[in-house]
């Protein structure tokens, strides 16, 4: 059962006893506590709506793009000099983020960043000056997702970051449809293959194949945000892949690469 179901029946009954199986729960909106129609939202949320009825929905809409107006609490973590919580209108671009955040750690250069957590597809350098809203961040290939912008830096192995973010995936998916529950497993294998130097110029199309068939076919949107990181990271970081294949792998594709030993993140 979804988090948010789980805690709504949890409100109403003395335990969470195991439903009869079902493919999803109704929507809050037609039945939801109490099996009447619920409204959920969440923190920021609810937190904007006593200064929307102080200023006013005029007011409220002065910040931020047209299609997503109102400021936004953007999370920084990672590589910068002063990580935390930002709020800034809606539609900030990461460079100014970056300017209020101190920057990079000194002496070292942005590699790639998260625009939404881990379930949304990378970016890069060359992404900086995309609007952070929802539409300008879809148009460049991403999501918004939850902004929490991780930063990495050129210390930072890409295909090591995926790894981690995979594994968390593979040990929360609930089991219960097969893309995600094997889909994940397997990611994680192959990964794991990759990182310790015994991958094969095969486990690249292996890859991208297990994501396809993971995405669009699961129960719920764990299975499709397992995949954003992979396909990302191959999309923009192919080479730091094929630079972790042995050298007759590498051969195989005719390519001769070399990276810093996987392991630099800290």
């Amino acid at each position: 059962m979804p988090t948010s179901a789980a805690r709504r029946r949890r409100c109403w009954t003395p335990r969470g006893p195991p439903r009869p199986a079902r493919l999803k729960p109704p929507f809050p909106a037609v039945a939801g506590l109490y099996g009447a129609p619920t409204v959920v939202n969440n923190v920021e949320t609810l937190a904007s709506v006593p200064f929307v009825v102080r200023g006013g929905s005029a007011w409220f809409k002065e910040f931020g793009p047209e299609k997503s107006p109102g400021p936004k609490i953007y999370s920084l973590s990672g590589r910068v000099v002063h990580p935390g919580q930002y709020e800034a209108p809606m539609g900030t671009t990461m460079r100014e983020l970056l300017a209020m955040a101190g920057g990079v750690r000194p002496g070292h250069e942005l590699k790639f960043w998260t625009p939404g957590g881990s379930s949304t597809p990378y970016f890069t350098p060359e992404h900086l000056d995309v609007p952070l809203d929802f539409d300008s961040v879809a148009a460049a290939g991403s999501m918004l997702g939850t902004t929490a912008l991780m930063v990495f830096d050129e210390t930072d192995s890409i295909v090591e970051a995926t790894l981690r973010f995979t594994e968390f995936y593979a040990h929360e998916s609930c089991g219960k449809c097969t893309p995600c529950r094997e889909g994940t497993y397997w990611l994680v294998q192959i990964l794991e293959r990759l990182v310790a130097g015994h991958g094969t110029a095969r486990d690249l199309d292996l890859l991208t194949d297990t994501c396809d068939n993971i995405l669009g076919r699961s129960f719920c949107a764990l299975g499709d945000g397992a995949t954003s990181c992979i396909a990302s990271s191959l999309k923009y970081f192919r080479d730091d892949y094929v630079a972790l294949l042995p050298a007759d792998e590498q051969g195989r594709l005719g390519r001769t690469l070399k990276l810093e030993p996987v392991g630099a993140m800290a």
